[in-house]
């Protein structure tokens, strides 16, 4: 996970004063195409024609091993609104990748000013302050993704059983029997589908705490 430098920002700020700002991205967040774009500022701020929102939100130091990499590092986000716990509670956000910026008050009008690091999210604690997420380089996500099963409170782990999945082998644990063709495995889409007695999420769950 070596650090994406540039030249260009690095001149500019021994010239210009030193305003610094962490720009946070987890990319595809929600699997829905769209990233969650958070500022460690006092307002939120605009780069490179993106809109970060202010939040409470800061990381580790990141420093470099002997091979040029950066080890795990943690990144800890503000809990207090319960938008990320949300997150938790309905998505699965372990392999998002995230990206952080470091750029200039300054220099918010120059794209190309910029230190950027990306990593991976391996996983995370939460509790009603503080979500804490690991990060890790993708290699080391793609063996480290344990358990096989991720028990989440409002998220079903069995794939929806409609006519068109039965068709194809698949979703026979669903045991849902209806003509429905879509579900997003959430316990409100169970219940309205009346099958919530099948419903494979962890329920007893405590709805501030999230399990991986």
């Amino acid at each position: 996970m070596p650090l994406d430098t540039n030249d260009a920002f690095k001149e500019k700020l021994r010239a210009r004063t030193k305003q610094p700002i962490y720009l946070y991205t987890i990319f595809d967040c929600l699997g829905d195409g769209v990233d969650k774009c958070f500022a460690s500022y006092n307002h939120d701020v605009v780069f490179d024609g993106v809109t970060y929102q202010k939040f409470p939100i800061t990381h580790d130091r990141i420093t470099e091993n002997t091979k040029g990499e950066v080890d795990s590092i943690k990144l800890q986000i503000s809990n207090i609104s319960r938008l990320i716990e949300y997150y938790l509670q309905n998505y699965d956000l372990r392999g998002k990748k995230i990206s952080i910026k470091l750029v200039d008050a300054s220099l918010l009008d120059d794209p190309d000013a910029y230190i950027e690091f990306s990593s991976y999210i391996d996983s995370y604690t939460s509790n009603v302050n503080d979500v804490v997420f690991t990060l890790m380089s993708k290699f080391d996500i793609l063996n480290l993704m344990l358990p096989t099963i991720l028990w989440l409170r409002d998220f079903c782990q069995f794939e929806f059983a409609c006519p068109a999945v039965r068709a194809l082998g698949r979703g026979a644990e669903c045991g849902y029997t209806g003509d429905e063709t879509v579900c997003n495995r959430t316990w409100q889409r169970c219940q309205a589908l009346g099958n919530s007695k099948r419903f494979l999420g962890a329920r007893g769950i405590p709805g501030r705490r999230g399990y991986v």
